[in-house]
């Protein structure tokens, strides 16, 4: 009888290490998800503009931080299909992002200005700007603001 405990103690144990190694391994998951894009506009002189953050991660996850003027608020969630995420990439990548000034902000008008980040092969960047820039960062800009009006947004609970 004092071996068959002995042998479910010890199998115990192992399993437990086992459980142990998982989560890790999981936890290693998330951490190399990378931040690669995002897109943040902020109205500190309007009280009409939307205010918000969207961010794109290298595991196609897509969050929202809505903060005032939108019919959303607080922190959402959407996973980006294979097709979404690499249009996404490519649009930025054809656009030539990292050919853009630093910044396209010329007054300190009540307009909201607006942040572009952009991560790719090691080389960062961010783009301010207001409403004169040029055609390919309007278009970047519009195509993540048409992220804010697709289904598939899930509400985070903290």
């Amino acid at each position: 009888m004092g071996k068959i405990g002995d042998i479910f103690i010890v199998a115990l144990v192992i399993f437990s290490c086992k459980t142990q190694t998982k989560v890790v391994s999981s936890s290693n998951i998330e951490e190399e998800a990378k931040l690669i894009i995002s897109y943040n506009q902020t109205c500190e002189n309007s009280t009409e503009s939307p205010e918000f953050k969207i961010e794109l991660f290298t595991n196609k996850q897509m969050y929202l931080t809505a903060i005032k003027n939108l019919d959303k608020e607080g922190k959402f969630m959407r996973m980006l299909s294979e097709k979404e995420y690499n249009k996404v990439i490519n649009s930025f990548s054809e656009a030539r992002f990292f050919k853009f000034d630093n910044s396209y902000i010329v007054d300190q008008s009540n307009e909201s200005i607006k942040y572009l980040f952009f991560d790719s092969n090691g080389k960062q960047k961010t783009v301010s700007h207001q409403s004169i820039v040029p055609e390919g960062l309007k278009e970047l800009e519009y195509m993540m603001q048409s992220f804010l009006d697709r289904v598939g947004w899930e509400k985070m609970s903290w």
